[in-house]
């Protein structure tokens, strides 16, 4: 297996274009879906190399390695980046289930994935319209319609970073330490420990919490949750823990962001209580949050 690395994302959701040259082999907690219009690109999904022509679609599923391997100059189409749980219906597939094939032919796809396609690359620039998240709501309902699906644990993947990331998308909101994880995988807690390092360029800890808080927004996205059902569902033990670790990758207390967002959305959010956890100290560490 090629070298990866772990990519962090900062946005939610990303419609737009294309990416204009060759991209590295990496990995990320997102979904990432390339649709080409015109001119081709080959790329290198989970191992597999491909070409992408007009009218493809391409598909490299959370913790899937994926590389850009060549982009033709005249290349353009419509790349959507997006996280499993931004739409509800579809994050138990994205997180248990991987594709047969990740390349989807432009003549296999119905007719109407083309005009959403349109939609979404003629309003990307549009973030805050509520119709792009119904659109691609749409697209993925067509999408999936369309493709093969197979349980993780009966894919064939040789690449032990790829099986470390898909064990731990599957597991991310149990307890988890290096040491389980290690012994769940078969290896040893340093051979764990250096492909976050050495590979991934990641720290064990950060990457849980990354998949966790990422969860996290798109609960309090949704009223329907407390705060406090929010820390539990994500994983967390205790909800000083959560908003700590919220605060540090979010740069905000999620009572804030959920707030904002409600603001943005003309929403009504429930009433939550001051617990008093939302001005904690970043200096503070349990020992489970330690770096290991």
């Amino acid at each position: 297996m090629d070298p990866v690395f772990y990519e962090k994302r900062t946005e939610d959701i990303f419609i737009g274009g294309i990416c204009e040259g060759p991209f590295p082999s990496h990995v990320h907690d997102v979904a990432e879906i390339v649709c080409i219009t015109e001119g081709y690109l080959y790329m290198t999904i989970a191992g597999k190399q491909l070409t992408v022509a007009p009218g493809d679609i391409a598909m490299a599923f959370p913790a899937t390695p994926h590389s850009y391997d060549y982009i033709s100059k005249d290349a353009k189409g419509l790349a959507l980046i997006f996280s499993p749980d931004t739409i509800s219906e579809f994050t138990h597939k994205f997180r248990t289930m991987t594709v047969q094939s990740p390349l989807l032919r432009g003549e296999d796809k119905p007719q109407e994935m083309v005009h959403i396609i349109r939609y979404l690359l003629e309003n990307s620039q549009q973030a805050d319209s509520p119709l792009r998240l119904g659109y691609l709501h749409l697209f993925l309902s067509y999408l999936f319609s369309c493709i093969q699906l197979q349980p993780l644990e009966k894919h064939m993947q040789t690449g032990l970073s790829y099986q470390v990331l898909h064990y731990i998308s599957e597991h991310f909101t149990e307890p988890l330490s290096l040491e389980t994880t290690a012994r769940a995988l078969g290896i040893s807690r340093i051979h764990l420990s250096h492909i976050f390092s050495q590979q991934l360029k990641i720290n064990f800890r950060q990457y849980i919490n990354t998949l966790r808080i990422d969860r996290a927004c798109a609960l309090l996205r949704d009223p329907s949750y407390t705060i406090s059902q929010i820390v539990y569902l994500c994983g967390y033990g205790n909800p000083r823990t959560f908003h700590r670790a919220f605060l540090a990758q979010c740069g905000m207390p999620p009572k804030q962001y959920r707030a904002r967002f409600a603001y943005q959305n003309d929403e009504d959010m429930p009433d939550e209580p001051d617990d008093g956890e939302e001005d904690l100290d970043l200096e503070e560490m349990d020992a489970t949050e330690e770096e290991e």
